[in-house]
C-alpha cells in the first residue's frame, strides 16, 4: 500500500514532438526529456512525424510512437485523437508541445483537460510557410497557452498582442565546450539539414565565385536531408565537386568544429540555431546570413559576421574579407556571447517554467 501511494505520486509529464532524430529543437527535448527522468518524473515523448531517434535517451523514457503516412489534412485529426489518448491515459502533470503545427495539434488535443500545457516557439513564425489559417490559430491558441518559450526576442513581438503576459524567453541549451584552442585547418565548415530553408545552394554558388582566389579552402556541408541529390548535381554543375564535401551527418561535430576554423550558415529563416552558437562556443569565425533574431546574438564585425539572405554574391565578398582578416579578437567576443547559453543554466531556466506549472 505504501509502495503504491508512492509510486501514485510521481509527476509525469509528456513531451509532444514532430520527431526524435537531428535537430536543434529536437535535441532540446532529449536533453529535457533526459533531465526529468534524473529528477525521478515519468517521462513520456509522443513522435508524430518520424520515428527515427537519432539522440541518446533514457531507456526510462517511454516513446509513444504515433507517426501517421497518410496525407496531412487527414493526419491532422489522427494526431489529435492519439494525443488525447495519451492524454486521457496518461494524465501528466504537465504537457510540453514543441514546434509551430505541433502546438496547434497539441492544444486541440488538450482542450478541455484543465491540464497545463506549455509550447515552444522553435521558427520564424513568418517564414516557415504556415497558411494563413495556421498563423491565426497559432495566436489564438499561444494566448490560451499556460505558457509559451520564445527563443527569441525578435519571435515575442510578433506575438505580442496575444500571449505577452503569459510569455517567457530561454535560449537553446548547448552541449558544446568551451573551446580557445587552435583550429589547424583553414577550411569552412556548414552544419544543418539538406533541406530548403537551410539555402546550401547559396554557400555553394558563393564559394564558386572566390574558389580560385583561395586554392587552398575546401568546404564541408555537413549534414542529410532530402535535398541531396540536388545539392550533389549543383557540385558537378560548378565543377566543384572536389573543394565542397557532403559527409552527411556526424557523431562528432564538436571535434569538428574545434579542428576547423570557419563556419558558415545561410539559413534564409531560424528560430535560434544550435550550431551556430555550438560553433561560436567553439571558437570557430562564423558568418551567417541576417535572419531574423539572429542580430541579438552576432554583432557584425565584433563576435561574427552577417550577410544578406540568400546573397550568394554578398556572401562571396563577405568571405573574401573574412579568410583574410585577423580574427583573433572576434573569436574571442564569440566565445564569450556563446558562454551564456552552455552548462546547466539554459536547463535550469526550462526546469523552473515547467515546473511553476505543476504547483
Amino acid at each position: 500500500m505504501g509502495c503504491e501511494d508512492s509510486m501514485s505520486k510521481k509527476q509525469k509529464i509528456l513531451f509532444v514532438s514532430g520527431s526524435l532524430n537531428r535537430g536543434g529543437a529536437q535535441r532540446v527535448i532529449a536533453l529535457l526529456a533526459d533531465d526529468y527522468v534524473r529528477q525521478g518524473w515519468s517521462v513520456h515523448v509522443a513522435i508524430l512525424l518520424y520515428p527515427e531517434i537519432e539522440y541518446e535517451i533514457s531507456d526510462q523514457i517511454i516513446i509513444h510512437n504515433i507517426v501517421q503516412h497518410s496525407s496531412q489534412f487527414k493526419n491532422i485529426f489522427k494526431w489529435i485523437s492519439h494525443i488525447r489518448r495519451i492524454i486521457l491515459m496518461e494524465k501528466p502533470d504537465v504537457i510540453v508541445s514543441f514546434a509551430g503545427r505541433v502546438n496547434l495539434i497539441t492544444m486541440m488535443a488538450n482542450m478541455g483537460t484543465g491540464i497545463p500545457v506549455l509550447v515552444s516557439e522553435r521558427n520564424d513564425p513568418i517564414y516557415d510557410r504556415r497558411s494563413r489559417l495556421e498563423q491565426f490559430l497559432c495566436k489564438y491558441f499561444y494566448s490560451r497557452a499556460d505558457k509559451v518559450v520564445f527563443q527569441t526576442e525578435y519571435q515575442r513581438e510578433y506575438y505580442k498582442k496575444w500571449c505577452n503576459k503569459n510569455s517567457v524567453i530561454i535560449g537553446n541549451p548547448i552541449l558544446a565546450p568551451v573551446y580557445d584552442g587552435p583550429h589547424p585547418k583553414p577550411d569552412i565548415v556548414c552544419v544543418g539539414k539538406l533541406m530548403d530553408q537551410k539555402n546550401h545552394p547559396m554557400m555553394i554558388r558563393a564559394f564558386k565565385m572566390i574558389a580560385d582566389e583561395f586554392p587552398e579552402r575546401s568546404v564541408y556541408i555537413y549534414g542529410e536531408g532530402s535535398k541531396r541529390k540536388e545539392l550533389e548535381e549543383l557540385l558537378k554543375e560548378m565543377r566543384l565537386t572536389d573543394r565542397i564535401h557532403l559527409p552527411g551527418n556526424s557523431s562528432h561535430i564538436f571535434d569538428i568544429m574545434h579542428t576547423f576554423e570557419f563556419f558558415v550558415m545561410c539559413s534564409d529563416y531560424e528560430g535560434l540555431s544550435n550550431a551556430l552558437l555550438e560553433a561560436m562556443v567553439s571558437g570557430m569565425v562564423c558568418v551567417t546570413t541576417a535572419w531574423n533574431g539572429v542580430e541579438e546574438i552576432v554583432q557584425d564585425g565584433v563576435n561574427g559576421y552577417l550577410t544578406p539572405v540568400g546573397d550568394a554574391e554578398a556572401l562571396a565578398e563577405k568571405l573574401r574579407t573574412v579568410l583574410r582578416a585577423d580574427n583573433t579578437t572576434l573569436r574571442q567576443h564569440s566565445i564569450e556571447t556563446a558562454r551564456a547559453f552552455c552548462g546547466d543554466s539554459i536547463i535550469q531556466q526550462w526546469r523552473m517554467t515547467i515546473n511553476e506549472l505543476t504547483h
